[in-house]
């Protein structure tokens, strides 16, 4: 197999992407190698307009249209690869089944791919778990862990670097679903460090989603034998962004930039490949200035850390990131490194967004929701008076279920015997009376689980909205039913009451038996009324407007009313499918910013959205993109289901474990109750939540604001099972089992001599002993009362890092 270094082929060749992807630009540092896979290349998967023939294709035929591809190198998030000149004959891409790709025996810090999973997504999980096999020269074997996405998906809608708005059929017609092949970053685990890659084997071959892999480069750890504090600092990734902040009362730009240690883990018990003292950031050139550094604390071997710093325009006519530099000043030494700045231009105005998919992609989830990292969903509407779902299905989804089983389902038989056969869906409407519905206590609720923010479903897939829809619809509580508005009552008290919990809304994009979405309808959203199970007779749609257009007259009109009638700062919706969202999305994102309030949207929307949202499900491995997990207490449903048993609802450790699991894999928890039809949280819901809450009261600072460490964000062995997060200037380890006098992690952190650890206890801080043998982290918690290392939820350790030079810990 040929492999070429990124840096060294530029210096020959920049060849230039083609279609509408940008030029090649190389970060500053780029040591990635590129892969030649031409002796694995089995399958044809783009065309110029279509292909025809068996075995071609990514699926029974349909192809990516390559247009849409560059050619050459390219870079993405400081990673290049290798392109080939795409035609009509040449196969290009590896239908992965267990193939081993050899890398010539070299230590790699990070495998990266562009491939993408072979089926479209469904309307639940769109992402897979697949694993690469590592063989190294040593003859030993090891795997690492990663999620693969879908190339096209009805229901969410995602961001890749390399998309295409639609992509061909076997028949060369053109299906405008939005198409992806992604970038997707493989970090090798620590028991890699040290060990040289003979070969990468391949996934295998999958009964649904397998991996196809367009090109495959990867990062290996530096071996140079020079010590400098300039070879143990890579800027890997520079990257301008929509975001700001603020200095001196004005907005500022906020650019990422992700500083990488690029020696081996392997070498973390040697001081001299530590840069052990902080490291101040800045970013220059011509037209725009730092007004806001950034500091990382320390950089251990094998580490990377992202980094934060502000910038604004010095020049109205300046609109790039021209002769950046990267300005890096540590141990008394400053330098700087010409970089070329990813993402997002200039930005003069933070109110100026158009249309264009390309513009609204660069927004991005705003800091108060990746801090957050715990929030609460809820499910109430007309289906909370039935609450019933069996065999795991969703509550929530009555409607449909009743409508679209056949006379043997579950569904059709219990709705006969509970309510009739003449008894209509909107029969429910008079009985959803919500008379102990209490917003105050709503939000003293999830304020006391722990949760930074809420997200209310204002409209389900029934059509019954819980807020004002105006002209748009009369099918909402405050003409029927309750005859309130319930989104207001929440919203209100949540301002007045709890303002430091951010306020959602769940919007569904679809309605199921509206007549106007017919013109929409597929699979399981068919539009049109309607018809009685049982004896076929057209059901009314209580309280439909004919608006002339679902889209323009009904859904895009209830999306303002949310964003500027209500002031929503997240919008959650569901199903995506038709959509003009980008309409909605460009005067939203303008006028928050307007208002100096960021705001957040799921990739539900028609959009890429600014987090993914695995449901009832969560990734294994830290993401590179914000994330969050939708699940709810009731493990089966969301809306509220009367079958449900008080002993099957989840309980506060499960809670408690889930969220630290998904913080340190960089997600958030978003955690659904289900409300009654008198609007009442049952005592089952709450008492786990609030236990959860007590915990979080004294542990929160392991779970809020923090960030992954990709390195080792989970450990287990036969005694110990531990999840890391971290912060600018600390570092938690969170036990999810009891614990012993002594606490033993055969894994690399990044901690120094001078940090100080502290066991977390209800009766204040402990100061714990800590010390490093070889590579096992030891500390000694025997002045810890067993009474608060066993019997709890999980426990906290804590190292607040101190500012020395020396690494060899001997505090034991």
């Amino acid at each position: 197999m040929k492999a070429t270094a990124g840096l060294l082929v530029l210096l020959a060749s920049a060849a230039a992407a083609s279609g509408s992807q940008a030029p090649f630009a190389a970060p500053a540092s780029d040591t990635s190698v590129q892969v030649d896979l031409g002796a694995h290349l089995n399958n044809k998967g783009t065309s110029r307009a279509g292909l025809a023939g068996a075995g071609v294709g990514i699926r029974n035929g349909s192809s990516f249209p390559s247009a849409f591809l560059p050619t050459g190198l390219w870079t993405d998030n400081g990673v290049t690869f290798a392109f080939p000149t795409w035609d009509e004959v040449k196969l290009d891409n590896v239908r992965c089944d267990l193939q081993a790709v050899d890398v010539g025996g070299v230590e790699i810090a990070s495998v990266h791919l562009i491939g993408t999973g072979e089926d479209p997504g469904g309307f639940l999980f769109q992402e897979t778990k697949d694993v690469l096999g590592l063989k190294f020269t040593d003859g030993s074997e090891g795997s690492v862990s990663f999620e693969v996405k879908n190339f096209w998906i009805h229901h969410w809608s995602n961001k890749s670097p390399l998309s295409a708005p639609y992509h061909f059929l076997n028949d060369s017609t053109k299906n405008y679903n939005a198409t992806h092949l992604y970038h997707i970053p493989i970090s090798l685990p620590p028991t890699a460090a040290g060990k040289k890659v003979a070969s990468l084997v391949l996934p295998a071959t999958r009964k649904a989603n397998t991996l196809r892999v367009f090109a495959l480069s990867y990062v290996p750890t530096s071996v140079s034998p020079a010590l400098s504090v300039q070879d143990k600092i890579r800027a890997r990734i520079v990257r301008g962004t929509r975001r700001w902040g603020h200095v001196a009362g004005n907005k500022a730009q906020v650019v990422e930039i992700a500083l990488a240690n690029p020696l081996s883990a392997s070498r973390r018990a040697e001081s001299a490949a530590w840069v052990d003292s902080p490291i101040r950031v800045t970013l220059e050139g011509a037209g725009f200035k730092t007004v806001r550094e950034g500091r990382v604390a320390r950089l251990m071997p094998g580490d990377e850390i992202k980094v934060e710093v502000l910038v604004t325009p010095t020049s109205s006519s300046a609109s790039t990131f021209a002769d950046a530099e990267l300005r890096l000043n540590t141990s008394g030494r400053e330098w700087g490194v010409p970089v070329s700045v990813e993402g997002s231009d200039l930005v003069h105005d933070f109110a100026a967004w158009t249309e264009d998919l390309a513009d609204l992609d660069q927004h991005s989830s705003p800091t108060w929701f990746d801090g957050a990292k715990f929030g609460i969903f809820i499910h109430w509407g007309l289906y909370s008076v039935p609450a019933w779902a069996d065999g795991g299905k969703y509550a929530e989804w009555y409607d449909f279920w009743l409508h679209d089983e056949s006379a043997q389902g579950t569904t059709h038989k219990y709705h006969r015997e509970h309510w009739g056969e003449e008894f209509v869906y909107d029969d429910f409407i008079p009985l959803f009376t919500a008379e102990q519905f209490n917003a105050s206590a709503w939000v003293d609720l999830f304020a006391d689980a722990g949760a930074r923010y809420f997200v209310f479903t204002t409209k389900h897939h029934d059509g019954y909205a819980l807020f004002d829809t105006g002209a748009t619809s009369d099918r909402n509580s405050l003409l029927l039913g309750p005859k309130r508005d319930f989104l207001r009552e929440l919203m209100d008290a949540a301002e007045k009451e709890q303002p430091g919990l951010k306020r959602g809304t769940y919007f569904s994009m679809p309605e199921w038996y509206n007549p106007l979405y017919a013109a929409h309808g597929r699979v399981s959203f068919p539009g049109g009324l309607a018809h009685n199970p049982y004896t076929g007779e057209v059901e009314a749609y209580t309280g439909f407007v004919d608006t002339g257009d679902y889209i323009e007259g009904i859904q895009v009109p209830q999306m303002r009313i949310l964003a500027e009638g209500y002031k929503t700062d997240l919008i959650w919706c569901d199903i995506g499918l038709d959509n003009h969202s980008t309409s909605f999305v460009k005067d939203w994102y303008t006028q928050s910013a307007r208002e100096d309030r960021p705001v957040a949207i799921d990739n539900r929307c028609g959009i890429g959205g600014d987090f993914v949202t695995p449901e009832m499900t969560k990734f294994d491995t830290v993401q590179p993109d914000k994330w969050e997990s939708c699940a709810s207490v009731d493990p089966h449903s969301f809306g509220y289901n009367r079958d449900t048993k008080d002993d099957e609802y989840r309980n506060a450790t499960d809670i408690v474990h889930y969220l630290i699991d998904i913080t340190a894999k960089g997600g958030n928890f978003l955690l659904n109750v289900g409300p009654n039809a008198q609007g009442v949280i049952v005592d089952a819901i709450q008492k786990p939540l609030r236990e959860a809450g007590a915990w979080l009261r004294l542990n929160g600072r392991a779970i809020y604001d923090t960030y992954p460490y990709p390195l080792v964000p989970e450990y287990e062995d036969d005694r110990t099972h531990v999840f890391v997060t971290r912060k600018d200037d600390a570092l938690c380890v969170v036990s999810v089992k009891d614990l012993h006098e002594w606490l033993e992690i055969e894994a690399p952190l990044p901690l120094l001599e001078c940090d100080k650890a502290v066991f977390l206890t209800p009766e204040g801080d402990v100061p714990v002993p800590w010390r490093y043998d070889g590579d096992v982290l030891t500390v000694d918690l025997s002045a810890v009362d067993e009474a608060h290392r066993t019997g709890a939820i999980a426990y906290v350790v804590e190292w607040r890092y101190g500012d020395c030079g020396v690494r060899v810990h001997d505090e034991l």
